[in-house]
């Protein structure tokens, strides 16, 4: 069977197109999106600030204050965060106040405070006076100017004194305001103070001060007054003798000495050795008489029943003892110093 070429072809011919004619075939047509609008694109959140991470804008903030450019590897530095912080932080501490003085300042927290304070100072207190008589001490010190020069007149003349009696009000002796026979701190405490100042002085007339040796000359003068009051608690203790005298009492009446010490030292100044060595046999004579009649009352009661006998004996040798023992003190604390 032979075909022919030229023979008409069955059915529609097709359309070809030429290249040369300067256009092409049109592109398929878009599918219409629905949130477009006469040409016009309606944004997705309508105005709503973006959730979810979607809408993201095309220059985004920088995330925490590092601010890299991008395709840039990061690299440590010491200032990364300062423009994060101080932009965005930094307004709102500085208005807003810290959340430490609001609770400071709430009234439960001070009401809190303040009764946790005053129970922490009544048991500091209460422990404090459990070592501390602060009684006692607040008697000892109880003095006024007029008691002051009343027992330094005593200390220096007490050979005309008659009535060596401690006055007592309910079952309590007077203050020594009230009572110049009554013992007393303030007067061994200015006294050991002063003791040292004219430590300074008179090695400075000597040309031998020294910051050192003024150290320990206060040091070994509180040593031997610790050890002094030691052994006469002692004393008592092993003696077994039953007195009217405190702790507080015996270092009143052995810091008396100082003040005998320092009028040696101050006429030291004018008359050198001669007026030292008078001042202080003087003066030793004076506080042995002092204490002897002092203590006598307080150790030996003038109602005691049997004053002969063996106990009172020691009681008496123990007046003796404190009473002898203060002229050497003075001359040890003193004798180098001229």
């Amino acid at each position: 069977m032979n075909y022919n070429h030229s023979s008409a072809r069955r059915g529609k011919p097709k359309r070809l197109l030429d290249p040369s004619a300067g256009f092409s075939a049109p592109p398929p047509p878009m599918p219409q999106n629905p949130y477009m609008y006469n040409e016009q694109q309606i944004p997705m959140n309508n105005g709503m600030v973006p959730e979810y991470g979607f809408n993201v804008p095309e220059q985004p903030l920088p995330p925490y204050g590092f601010n890299l450019p991008p395709n840039q590897p990061y690299a440590p530095n010491e200032n990364y965060g300062e423009d994060y912080s101080s932009q965005q932080f930094g307004p709102q501490l500085m208005s807003a106040p810290p959340l430490a003085s609001q609770l400071l300042t709430a009234p439960v927290v001070t009401n809190v405070a303040v009764h946790y304070g005053n129970a922490l100072v009544g048991s500091g207190k209460q422990q404090f006076g459990r070592f501390v008589p602060i009684t006692a001490l607040k008697y000892h010190f109880a003095v006024d100017t007029n008691y002051v020069f009343s027992k330094l007149a005593l200390l220096f003349f007490p050979f005309s004194q008659k009535d060596w009696s401690v006055k007592y009000e309910q079952d309590v002796p007077l203050q020594p305001r009230y009572e110049k026979n009554a013992p007393d701190l303030y007067i061994p405490t200015m006294a050991f103070l002063t003791y040292v100042l004219l430590t300074g002085l008179v090695l400075g007339v000597h040309e031998r001060f020294n910051v050192e040796q003024l150290g320990i000359v206060a040091s070994s003068a509180l040593a031997w007054g610790i050890i002094e009051l030691v052994v006469h608690t002692v004393s008592l203790y092993i003696m077994n003798l039953e007195t009217s005298l405190s702790t507080l009492d015996l270092l009143a009446y052995c810091g008396y000495k100082y003040v005998g010490i320092n009028a040696a030292l101050l006429v030291s100044l004018l008359f050198r050795k001669f007026g030292y060595y008078t001042i202080l046999l003087y003066f030793s004579g004076s506080l042995a008489f002092f204490l002897t009649r002092s203590l006598k009352l307080r150790v030996i009661p003038q109602n005691h029943s049997s004053y002969t006998a063996s106990g009172n004996k020691r009681k008496l040798y123990f007046i003796l003892y404190v009473a002898g023992i203060q002229p050497v003190l003075m001359w040890w604390l003193s004798y180098h110093l001229i």
